[in-house]
């Protein structure tokens, strides 16, 4: 049983196929050729004439077989020796095979640190945030700043008003059990508050969990709540106290209560009802919210997902500019609490193909009115997020970097109350940089994966759907002789005469180069009397001699025809019907 276990665990060192085969890591390919050469003859199961050694001799050839496979192939000894057996494992993406070695390399040593980090993300979980609150209303002119005339003086007043850090790390003691623990720390004028928590928390079952929190650092509060969730409702009951104190100070309690209105829409509403000590009244607040897709293209150009399941506005390469579709949502609110009381309203916009979210929210209370705006880009493992606020209690941006997990904000007061003239930087200041990330960010990485979606589809049309292509192919030599006779007879009497037809995708660009497909004998050979006509229900690429030359993308038909003597052009999308010639071409 141990030498069982010893050799499990030669198998999944990096060297091991190359121990196989009885070579160095630096053997050419020659070597490997002819080492194989040797030991296929060896160990071939034919050349064994002793029943003993069989199995064994089986057992080795196979082996040989492997080793000579993954070193015999540049690209996957590549993959091996840089990643080991794992590496094999993972299903390479068939474009990364003509990249050079640098790319590859790049692309195996992204592959690595993804893999180490899902490792750790599912072992620890690791959250951290860095807050950095920064006043620089000095720089505009602020009371306190002594001659502000000078520039000099208000760069100085520049100051951190507050830093806070905060670190947690969750780790799963099963598939209902987690346990997390988590740690913040703030300066203040005289000494630093700390914190540290711990938090249990246990799925009953898919509608019912309970959380338990306690503090480990005084004042040792001690929080629990309870949730429970199906598809139309919501209850969160959560309580806390110190125990030290709660005979003079009661516990607080949260009581949450949301339902979903309408079986038929996503409108949700919500109400909380907050009791802390310093308010005995309590904090009441109502809420109503909503979500609905939206897509901006015109309905003809429009590809719906042929799965329902499958994620929304996941089935295409997406528009050119990234704003095609995405999500619309907004929500009203109330909130009652003494002079704080407030209406607010929220609309935000998230535009899928760019992983970008838009906000803007308003807030009218008896104190006055504010407002804010911000956007929010989240990629794989980073996010960036920019804001602005302008309200009674001042006005302000506020910046966030998220990278792995990690949360680096800052806050920045520009002024510690409302000014008219401040209000316009805090909307050119985060609209700027959104303008700018959206021109060498967003744009960029939003055209890189319309040309690698569109690559692949000209792979795929020259390369794996191969069969589909000669088949296609074979088509079209059969309807040639058919087409080749109407041609003749419609010519001959000035009628309909297809002259060229492609069919691709309907968006025209370096991306979708080489995906039209000629389709002037299939449609040449549908002539009847001078008159084409197939209708939309029919999928164009299920016509007879048609193909699908971009799965999942918006295509058009784009036919030049000589009717009654005269040239004409017509562009046709997919989910209208062929009708030629068109009515604007029926002239005498």
């Amino acid at each position: 049983m141990c030498e069982d276990t010893d050799m499990a665990s030669t198998e999944h060192t990096r060297d091991y196929l190359y121990a196989v085969l009885n070579l160095p890591n630096t053997a050419s390919q020659s070597e490997i050729r002819d080492r194989y050469k040797t030991l296929s003859v060896i160990f071939h199961p034919d050349k064994q004439h002793d029943e003993r050694t069989k199995d064994t001799a089986a057992s080795k050839f196979l082996e040989v077989q492997k080793a000579y496979e993954v070193l015999s192939d540049p690209f996957l000894r590549q993959v091996y020796d840089r990643l080991g057996p794992e590496g094999l494992k993972w299903k390479w993406p068939t474009e990364l095979r003509s990249k050079d070695n640098e790319e590859i390399m790049a692309a195996l040593n992204e592959w690595e640190f993804d893999r180490r980090h899902d490792t750790l993300e599912q072992l620890l979980q690791p959250r951290g945030s860095v807050i950095c609150t920064i006043n620089a209303s000095s720089l505009f002119g602020g009371d306190s700043t002594p001659n502000p005339g000078n520039i000099i003086n208000r760069i100085r007043g520049i100051g951190v008003t507050s830093l806070g850090v905060r670190q947690s790390v969750t780790k799963s003691l099963g598939p209902k059990t987690t346990v997390a623990l988590s740690g913040h720390a703030q300066p203040g004028p005289r000494s630093i508050t700390r914190t540290l928590t711990g938090t249990l928390q246990h799925q009953f079952s898919p509608r019912f969990a309970l959380e338990l929190t306690a503090g480990f650092l005084k004042p040792h509060i001690i929080a629990a709540a309870t949730t429970y969730n199906d598809n139309n409702n919501a209850v969160v009951l959560r309580m806390g106290l110190v125990p030290s104190l709660w005979r003079t100070l009661p516990p607080f309690l949260t009581l949450s209560l949301g339902r979903r209105l309408f079986r038929h829409s996503p409108t949700q509403a919500s109400a909380t009802w907050t009791f802390s000590p310093g308010s005995p009244a309590g904090r009441l607040e109502w809420h109503v919210h909503s979500s609905k897709p939206f897509d901006l293209t015109l309905p003809e150009d429009y590809t719906q997902a042929p799965d329902p399941t499958e994620p929304m506005f996941d089935n295409g390469p997406g528009s050119i500019t990234g704003f095609g579709a995405g999500v619309r949502s907004w929500s009203y609110g109330l909130i009652l609490h003494g002079a704080e009381s407030c209406f607010t309203v929220n609309y935000s916009f998230f535009l899928h193909e760019l992983a970008l979210r838009l906000k803007a929210g308003v807030e009218i209370g008896l104190p006055g009115a504010a407002y804010s705006i911000s956007a929010t880009w989240n990629g794989k493992r980073s996010a960036f997020s920019t804001s602005a606020g302008v309200g009674n209690w001042g006005v302000f941006v506020r910046f966030e970097l998220s990278y792995l997990r990690q949360k680096w904000a800052l806050p920045i007061v520009l002024s510690p109350e409302n000014n008219d003239s401040l209000a316009l930087y805090s909307i050119i200041i985060p609209s700027t940089a959104l303008a700018f990330g959206y021109q060498f960010i967003l744009k960029p990485r939003r055209r890189a994966q319309r040309a690698k979606y569109f690559d692949a589809a000209r792979r795929a049309l020259k390369e794996e759907r191969s069969a589909v292509m000669r088949e296609t192919e074979n088509t079209i030599l059969l309807l040639r002789e058919p087409a080749r006779r109407h041609m003749d007879a419609e010519r001959a009497i000035g009628g309909l005469v297809i002259l060229e037809a492609t069919y691709g995708p309907t968006a025209l660009d370096n991306e979708t180069a080489g995906l039209d497909v000629d389709v002037t004998i299939p449609l040449q050979a549908l002539v009847h009397n001078s008159q084409l006509y197939v209708s939309n229900k029919v999928p164009k690429s299920g016509i007879q001699g048609f193909c699908d030359p971009a799965p999942k993308t918006p295509k058009s038909l784009r036919v030049r025809y000589m009717f009654r003597d005269q040239m004409h052009y017509a562009e046709i999308p997919d989910l209208v019907p062929i009708v030629l010639p068109l009515q604007d071409h029926l002239v005498a």
